[in-house]
């Protein structure tokens, strides 16, 4: 019987609630390739096959099968599970005493309990090159996490964090630099990179308006206006004259980008336009100029290393 798991955020296990699972299967004493191991432990977990497609963001990896592999780290670590040869492993027979004292569920306070581990930890901390490699994450200090997610949140805090200062810059700066960051950000975006053309306005209005041809000879255009606003959102009536200027244009494209934010309204008379037109708010400006490289720098590059199994065959 396992023990009914805690959902996480994903709606999965935590990393160590497979190490039951892991060990039950191999119990058989058989010798599990690590494929067939890791789908049989989700098996008895009750992962269900849409869980099991999740991925993280920023590694592409399926979240379920990288948890089952920190259990089986652990595992192994702690010598209940042998290698027997390259993705192949075996319960030893320290996993079938410990497997049979604890019949329900175990956690990795269960396994520093061990002398194996012990051993472990000593080599980790005094070995010359082994101790660079990271220790299995602790329970309390990476609840429900692996590497590959705290990555993606790492990612995603320090990108929310840049897209705020990217806002704010913007509205601190002159309309004519906004002129100029939107047209950047529509050239690496591809748009208009032959005979793009941009009209701006003189007003000094804190926005712009422009005209992006999507071929070279002009036959098909989008018509672009921007507003750099503070704390102020577009109402419905600043859309509605954008969408007026694209009727006396004549044209069926147009792109509203905002420093700030649109009204319930301005979405709906956008929606309920003929014309195909995209509202771009602040969330989404930032969003595009990050991705894109506008405004942003590579400050650091990580790289994540993985045995290459195919080197040890």
């Amino acid at each position: 019987m396992v023990a009914e798991p805690t959902p996480t955020e994903l709606g999965l296990p935590q990393w160590w609630q497979f190490m039951y699972p892991l060990l039950q299967v191999a119990s058989d004493g058989k010798e599990w390739p690590r494929r067939d191991l890791y789908a049989a432990a989700l098996d008895v977990a009750g992962v269900s096959d849409e869980l099991r497609s999740i991925q993280y963001g920023t590694s592409g990896n399926l979240a379920a099968e990288n948890r089952v592999g920190w259990a089986k780290s652990a595992l192994t670590r702690a010598r209940l599970l042998t290698t027997v040869r390259r993705g192949t492993f075996q319960i030893s027979d320290a996993g079938r005493e410990f497997l049979a004292s604890h019949p329900y569920e175990f956690r990795q306070a269960d396994l520093e309990k061990l002398p194996a581990w012990d051993e472990y930890e000593v080599k980790r901390r005094t070995g010359p090159t082994l101790a660079a490699k990271p220790p299995v994450p602790a329970e309390g200090e990476i609840p429900a996490s692996d590497p590959d997610q705290l990555l993606d949140a790492a990612e995603a805090a320090t990108e929310q964090a840049v897209a705020v200062e990217l806002l704010q810059r913007l509205r601190d700066r002159e309309w004519q630099f906004f002129e100029r960051t939107v047209r950047r950000l529509l050239t690496e975006m591809r748009y208009g990179t032959e005979g793009a053309r941009l009209r701006t306005t003189s007003s000094g209005d804190a926005g712009i308006d422009g005209v992006i041809n999507r071929d070279a000879l002009g036959l098909d255009r989008i018509y672009i206006q921007a507003k750099r606003f503070r704390e102020s959102a577009v109402d419905s009536d600043t859309v509605r004259t954008f969408l007026g200027s694209l009727d006396t244009q004549k044209a069926s494209f147009g792109v509203f980008f905002t420093t700030s934010r649109f009204t319930k309204d301005a979405e709906e008379a956008a929606d309920r336009s003929s014309k195909s037109v995209v509202l771009i708010d602040g969330e989404r400006l930032a969003a595009l100029m990050i991705r894109h490289g506008v405004g942003v720098q590579v400050r650091r590059v990580v790289q994540i290393v993985e045995v290459d199994e195919d080197f040890f065959e």
